[in-house]
């Protein structure tokens, strides 16, 4: 149970929007700039003019996951900035979702929720991905309007789509492949967002958490970044865990 901890991805995101703030982001823009910028891209489309507004805490959303991160994902940041303006623009969806997974719980386990039932069943309603996420995170007000609120992300990002029937929905196309640093990056994002110290390799690069994509990746990768420890356990299970110190 995540007692205590707050829902904060609780926000529509359009992937538009991450793109703007990544990009200023890479550009070095100081974490005022960034959010005047993003109340500039976010004029007309979503209302509001104070701090609490629903463009203050879109705003607020859009910083958490790429600007005023939390100290423990400003490692992984550095690393995805980099990636920003190298990958494809119809990959760089992976970037965006390993900041959600790093700096949102809540973005965690709804994603991990969508990818369990997406793989059990081929679809996945709202309700029931409610349900889950009352059994982790407990009876809160809010918590039916964030779950529908980042369902309609991934909708808009086109990871998922909907259906003919209202509430239900289905995986949004193939999954985007990723190699290399970019998929390392969502290695590295899973482990944070789901606090694990260390987890099975062949279970992280299919953890249903990344149902979007497919990580090709296997452990010589790992062993050339500094970011990852990786030791055997038993005969033939490969473990990683994120390396401590500097390089985190």
């Amino acid at each position: 149970m995540r007692n205590g901890t707050p829902i904060g991805f609780d926000r529509k995101v359009e992937l538009a929007w991450l793109d703007a703030v990544a990009g200023q982001v890479a550009a070095g823009a100081s974490e005022d700039a960034v959010r005047l910028h993003l109340w500039q891209v976010l004029d007309g489309a979503v209302a509001g003019r104070g701090s609490h507004s629903a463009r203050g805490k879109t705003v607020t959303v859009l910083t958490h996951i790429w600007s005023r991160v939390p100290q423990k994902a400003r490692k992984l940041r550095d690393r995805a900035v980099r990636l920003v303006n190298e990958v494809r623009s119809d990959r760089r969806i992976a970037l965006h979702w390993a900041m959600a997974l790093a700096t949102y719980p809540f973005f965690t386990d709804v994603a991990t929720v969508v990818g369990r039932l997406l793989h059990l069943q081929g679809n996945v309603t709202l309700a029931q991905v409610t349900r889950r996420l009352v059994e982790l995170w407990g009876e809160r007000s809010t918590m039916t309007r964030a779950a529908q609120r980042v369902v309609r992300s991934m909708v808009q990002w086109g990871v998922l789509k909907d259906t003919a029937q209202r509430g239900v929905y289905e995986c949004g196309g193939a999954r985007v492949e990723t190699a290399g640093p970019l998929a390392l990056v969502l290695l590295e994002a899973l482990l944070l967002g789901t606090g694990s110290e260390a987890m099975a390799f062949d279970q992280a690069v299919r953890h249903p958490a990344l149902f979007p994509f497919r990580l090709n990746l296997t452990t010589h990768d790992l062993r050339g970044a500094p970011q990852f420890r990786l030791y055997r356990q038993g005969l033939y299970v490969d473990v990683v865990r994120l390396a401590e110190g500097p390089n985190r």
